[in-house]
């Protein structure tokens, strides 16, 4: 179970398990449901395409978790995506399902922190995938695949490590950059941090070859 505790009043917040914004109707349903019942405030929407339903006090907190339903992450490396091509004149890729089947992939990596990854379906880039750990950007002739990027108090653009790629070929340059980075960074580095410290020819040499 995923609940926050809020500052100051020592209240709750659940989060939903949901992944890349998407709800079904039966869970809409359940959220409200509980919201109604409880007289809770609402909900709040994220920047991370997550729901939140603030001010659970601790004495129901066990009650609105069971009936909401799966709270929580359903990936330990959450991804992030625009519409793309479900919703999107602009898309040139699938953006969803890529974003889909790369928490798949990456669920199998243990990473010295977090990892904030994106797909975005144009070169609009509306997921941020430039200023992520891991980006994915669509083009007609295929994928821009981005690494080391960071959005907090020290922005940093990532680095292109391939352009114009199958899907098969970005997901695996993300996996062997990420290979890398777990041989060789310290605890808790960031990629942005870890580019500018290693350098991003070092990273090229090892998952290009280059």
């Amino acid at each position: 179970m995923r609940a926050v505790k809020t500052r100051g009043d020592g209240s709750f917040t659940v989060v939903p398990q949901i992944s890349q914004g998407q709800i079904s109707a039966a869970q809409l349903a359940s959220i409200q449901r509980v919201i109604e019942e409880y007289g809770l405030p609402g909900i709040r929407i994220t920047a991370g395409q997550r729901v939140m339903i603030d001010g659970v006090s601790a004495d129901i907190l066990r009650e609105v978790v069971e009936k909401v339903g799966p709270v929580g992450d359903i990936f330990k490396h959450k991804v992030q995506a625009c519409l793309g091509m479900t919703g999107c004149k602009l898309a040139m890729q699938d953006s969803m399902g890529v974003a889909a089947r790369l928490e798949e992939f990456l669920k199998e990596y243990s990473l010295p922190t977090k990892l904030k990854s994106s797909v975005s379906g144009c070169s609009m880039c509306c997921a941020e995938s430039m200023i992520r750990d891991v980006g994915l950007v669509g083009r007609k002739t295929g994928w821009v695949v981005s690494f080391g990027g960071n959005g907090g108090k020290r922005v940093r653009q990532g680095d292109i490590l391939a352009q114009d790629v199958t899907e098969v070929e970005a997901f695996a340059i993300i996996g062997k950059s990420l290979d890398f980075y777990m041989k060789n960074a310290k605890v808790k580095e960031r990629t942005a941090r870890f580019v500018e410290r290693v350098g991003v020819d070092a990273i090229r040499e090892a998952v290009l070859g280059e």
